[in-house]
């Protein structure tokens, strides 16, 4: 009985472990649980992405890799991700070679 107990535990954490969602079905790892209150300078965001769930936040990325969640209401967030989007629009253009 013990053995089919711990072999039937053993069966589902393995499970646990193999078994991926597709799609929307896969949870996102980082979610931000609180969001910072100081500015960051734009010169070290890299980018940013915008997080819509219990705590909607813009998660900014810096040159280092480290993401960090902000309010979106935030005028100096707004204004971040004005220049980010401005900054990579620009890039974006072709030379004309």
């Amino acid at each position: 009985m013990k053995l089919l107990i711990l072999t039937c535990l053993v069966i589902c954490s393995l499970a646990a472990y193999t078994v991926e969602g597709v799609g929307t079905e896969v949870l996102e790892k980082s979610i931000c649980v609180s969001l910072t209150t100081q500015r960051l300078p734009i010169k070290n965001i890299k980018t940013y992405t915008i997080k819509e769930g219990s705590v909607k936040a813009v998660i900014f990325i810096t040159r280092r890799g480290f993401k960090i969640c902000a309010d979106p209401q935030a005028a100096w967030v707004k204004k971040a991700v004005q220049k980010i989007d401005r900054k990579n629009i620009s890039q974006a253009k072709p030379t004309g070679a």
